[in-house]
């Protein structure tokens, strides 16, 4: 009953607030309609759930752990939350702090991560290229604080909320991604001053864990959509957003594996054996020419799963 409490106080956490500015840490995100409804129709927003919230509050926890590693360490770190805008562009943040060394100043982030996505990311390119959505809106985000603040180059630093490790990624001052960044602000504003709002991006990547799903799908799908109650499917499907996570996790795990494992022919690694060996592969190299002599198309299936959160997830 002590978690059931735990887990009820950060119930109450979930709420919807007003979004009166166009947030730095969600710049990143390339959808326009996105960013006009998190404006104009935010209160329809699909609430997360309390294990993500758990998430959430444990990389604020992350945060501060870091930051008072930091300190035993002997590295000064300033300006800690320091709120920034930008008028012009209706551009809000808070940075996490600026990091001292020497004579110079650094804009700080501070994420946490699992241990797959430690091992992944090693460089500013990781993030913009990243797996994953997220990953690639954060470069977005301290960019825009060194523009906001005058600064050439910020970092990141990650802790693996596995074994605690720390890693550093440096990010010089992208002016490409700058001005990218504020011609989306420009076109948000546009949008909102006439009172617009743009299509969507349809894209599966950007959109597949939108929170205005349910706002925009009846737009994306038409009035063609074939509506059927079979409860077996639905709970396959339910099955299937809940397993999701794991795939990519064990994508990440097994490709890292077959990275260190590669060539070695018997290892014994705590309670596991492994083995492996080179086999002979049939291959056909067949010249470019004549590949193009039997070139044809051939009509496949592509689905694309979507959750719609309905009113009754929402009332919940």
């Amino acid at each position: 009953m002590f978690i059931e409490k735990v887990t009820e106080s950060k119930s109450k956490k979930i709420k919807v607030w007003p979004v009166n500015s166009n947030r730095a840490s969600d710049l990143g995100n390339p959808c326009i309609r996105y960013h006009v409804l998190n404006r104009t129709r935010y209160e329809e927003k699909a609430l997360h759930d309390v294990g993500l919230q758990y998430v959430f509050d444990m990389g604020n926890e992350i945060e501060d752990i870091v930051l008072k590693e930091l300190a035993e360490a002997g590295v000064k770190v300033i300006e800690q939350q320091r709120a920034f805008s930008w008028k012009e562009y209706e551009i809000t943040g808070h940075c996490d702090g600026k990091i001292i060394d020497g004579e110079k100043v650094y804009p700080l982030e501070i994420k946490s991560c699992s241990p797959f996505v430690f091992k992944m990311i090693n460089t500013i390119d990781d993030l913009k290229k990243g797996k994953y959505f997220y990953l690639r809106k954060y470069p977005t985000q301290l960019n825009l604080y060194m523009l906001m603040d005058g600064h050439d180059k910020g970092v990141f630093i990650f802790k693996d909320k596995n074994s605690g490790q720390l890693k550093e990624i440096w990010m010089d001052l992208d002016y490409a991604l700058g001005e990218e960044t504020l011609k989306r602000a420009e076109s948000i504003n546009a949008h909102l001053k006439a009172g617009t709002v743009p299509d969507g991006i349809n894209d599966d990547f950007v959109c597949g864990g939108c929170p205005f799903t349910h706002v925009c799908l009846p737009d994306r799908v038409g009035k063609e959509v074939e509506m059927i109650d079979n409860a077996e499917l639905e709970e396959l499907l339910d099955r299937y957003y809940a397993l999701k996570p794991y795939a990519k996790e064990y994508d990440d795990v097994d490709e890292q594996i077959k990275k260190a494992v590669d060539g070695r022919e018997k290892l014994l690694v705590g309670n596991y054996f492994i083995t492996g060996k080179y086999q002979d592969r049939t291959t056909y190299n067949v010249p470019q020419e004549i590949k193009q002599q039997y070139k044809g198309t051939m009509k496949v299936w592509k689905r694309t799963i979507t959750k719609v959160e309905s009113s009754k997830d929402q009332s919940a």
